[in-house]
């Protein structure tokens, strides 16, 4: 197992493949974010000789989540390219893995070898059942919802155009795969997406050339290998992800999948990545069952290798080293592909290596779930304060907090988020701002100073921040400036930034307009910048505002954030608090100020001492937006007391 090896010109320090395990951890604009970092520098750590990216979609619309990476555009590339850095970088090779999802794509207009009628779509749902009851009972009615409104769109059969756009698509994001670094290229052939459609005569009823006989619906994937291999340099292995039996009625058998197997061989592919069952078949309890076994795919895998010259990699709950060396010396596969194995354990390698109690995978499909609804992957064998963490940080990146828009309007505007961008702007890579200067008065000279306050910003961004370009909008002679935020706002930002004007009413307006789920961010004037005072209730909805907070001095050692909770009763408030910091890297002595309001004194007032006294410059709050149009429950009285009161400072009003 520990033993080099090759693929095609390309040498691997063992025979140990990180397999892809989608994980959701994208952010829902197809960018990187930090868990996603995390997970592929470790994986390398991990020991593997190659880590694979998964379901990196060729196209919009092929892909299987909102919070799936794309290459269907340049801008992408410096996307993937950031995570083949952190892989190389900790000495495992890069494989991006393409798919097109097919008709399990998110998207209103799935494309589909061959559309299907009302019959085969009734199958369809009822093969489902089992998929939806392997969930939890209180999740399933969602899911139901969306797996109908999904087969309510497997009607649109693809054009000729479609078939060939798609393949132009595939070679496409193959060549910026590479201009991303990659060192290897996996086309994705299992799991039911639109390759597996195709090759399928259950879900591909077309007449020749691209359907038919076996040997016609092995045209499409053949096609996409030949177009991807005259774009690419001869030395960058193409690698797939072999569905041997599809387990269903009328699919796809072991011997046709060896049959296209051998041609894949005669093609040119590097190895193939073995795996069994779609989503309508591996959950039927018999089959469920069945993979659960150890090394169930041994005997296919083997089968496999009897009638091909190039590796193969197995996965199927290779559960334990000893297993692996097992597979590896009866020659029933030539690699150890690891999924979940190292989802459960990421020092899988390492223990098997050096020794240790490994960490098994206990077959729950908890990573599996997640996903599918929309999450990002948790293991029920991780320790719970990091589940936490992981379903905290989709709540916020699924509110894009990534994504901020800056409204301007005057030159002290600019003059004050000149300022705060050198004391608070968050040192991320993967932040996209938009800047918003709209003319509202006569101040004919503010565009201009725009423009200057621009050329500052972009060289401040890459000078300190690595920042992509923000983005930029001028607009002039401006009669509703809230209905034009609230515009822009539509465009899945989840903070929108303002500075404080008393003679901008329409600014008041806009905090009280702006929905819920965005974080409404107002500049002051405020020399202690720095000087946070976070009032926490000590519900999970601190744990938002905590997260919120984090992020918006992110990579600062010299802010000093204060946590105060006000309450009358301070018995189980400190318990509640050392369970809600757990949650993120912050030192476990960090401390909560519990404080009493007076006999004379409410909440806001408590505050507002507390504030002035401690000459805070900066406050995060809680926003109880959505409730009702009424000013006071929008914001609740505490935080649009201390607003009103405190109009120097700067807020963060977290919905």
């Amino acid at each position: 197992m520990f033993k080099p090896a090759r693929i095609q010109g390309v040498t691997l320090k063992n025979k140990i493949v990180a397999l892809p395990v989608f994980t959701g951890y994208a952010l829902p604009d197809a960018r990187v974010g930090p868990l996603m970092l995390e997970h592929y520098r470790n994986l390398a750590k991990s020991g593997a000789s190659v880590v694979t990216i998964p379901n990196v979609a060729i196209a919009e619309n092929g892909r299987t989540s909102e919070r799936c990476l794309l290459l269907d555009e340049d801008k992408h590339i410096q996307q993937v390219k950031r995570l083949i850095e952190v892989i190389r970088e900790n000495n495992a090779v890069a494989c991006v893995q393409l798919n097109h999802a097919g008709r399990y794509a998110v998207t209103n207009k799935p494309l589909l070898p061959s559309a299907l009628d009302v019959v085969e779509a009734t199958k369809s749902i009822s093969a489902l059942k089992n998929f939806m009851e392997s969930f939890p009972f209180v999740k399933r009615f969602g899911l139901t919802a969306h797996v109908a409104k999904m087969t309510a769109g497997w009607t649109n059969q693809m054009t000729e155009d479609d078939i060939y756009d798609t393949i132009n698509a595939f070679g496409d994001a193959a060549v910026r795969a590479v201009k991303a670094g990659a060192d290897m290229i996996e086309l994705h052939g299992a799991s039911g997406y639109l390759i597996t459609q195709f090759l399928s005569a259950r879900t591909n009823r077309r007449r020749p050339p691209w359907g038919g006989l076996a040997d016609d619906r092995m045209l499409f994937p053949l096609k996409v290998i030949d177009h991807i291999k005259t774009r690419l340099p001869e030395n960058i292995p193409i690698g797939f992800r072999l569905l041997l039996d599809e387990i269903a009625v009328n699919g796809i058998s072991t011997s046709e999948s060896i049959k296209f197997a051998q041609k894949l061989e005669q093609k040119g592919v590097a190895y193939l990545s073995a795996t069994i069952g779609t989503y309508q078949s591996i959950f039927k309890p018999e089959i469920a069952k069945q993979l659960t076994r150890p090394g169930y795919l041994t005997e296919l895998t083997k089968e496999l290798k009897r009638h091909v010259n190039i590796p193969v990699v197995i996965s199927g709950r290779v559960v334990s080293p000893k297993l692996a060396e097992k597979i590896l010396k009866n020659k029933e596969a030539d690699f150890i592909g690891l999924g979940r194995p190292l989802l459960a354990d990421i020092n899988w390698i390492k223990k098997a290596k050096d020794g240790g109690q490994i960490i098994g995978c206990k077959s729950c499909n908890t990573c599996f779930q997640s996903v599918v609804l929309g999450e990002s992957v948790v293991c029920e064998r991780w320790p719970e304060v990091l589940r936490d963490r992981i379903h905290l940080e989709t709540r916020f990146t699924s509110r894009h907090g990534y994504r901020t828009l800056v409204v301007l309007s005057s030159r002290a505007d600019l003059e004050v988020t000149r300022q705060h961008m050198l004391h608070r702007i968050p040192i991320h890579t993967d932040i996209q701002d938009r800047l918003l200067f709209i003319k509202t008065g006569e101040d004919k000279s503010f565009f201009e100073a725009a423009k200057k306050f621009i050329t500052w910003a972009e060289k401040y961004n890459k000078t300190h921040l690595r920042r992509d370009k923000t983005e930029r909008f001028f607009i002039d002679n401006v009669q509703n400036p809230v209905d034009l935020v609230m515009e822009h706002l539509e465009d899945n930002f989840g903070i929108v930034a303002i500075v404080h004007d008393e003679t901008s009413e329409w600014k008041k307006n806009l905090v009280l307009k702006a929905p819920p789920d965005i974080v409404v961010s107002r500049s002051g004037t405020h020399p202690n910048l720095n000087k946070v005072l976070i009032p926490c209730d000590l519900s999970p909805f601190t744990l938002m505002q905590i997260r919120a907070a984090l992020h918006a001095f992110h990579g600062r050692s010299d802010v000093d954030f204060s946590f105060v909770h006000v309450t009358d009763s301070t018995g189980t408030a400190i318990e509640r608090w050392q369970k809600i910091i757990k949650n993120f890297e912050m030192d476990p002595s960090t401390s909560l100020k519990v404080i009493k309001p007076g006999k004379e004194l409410n909440v806001a007032e408590t505050l507002l001492g507390e504030v002035r006294k401690g000459d805070y410059g900066s406050l995060i709050l809680g926003r109880r937006g959505g409730l009702a149009r009424v000013r006071r429950r929008i914001f609740g009285s505490v935080s649009e007391r201390l607003l009103d009161q405190l109009p120097e400072r700067s807020f963060a009003l977290v919905g």
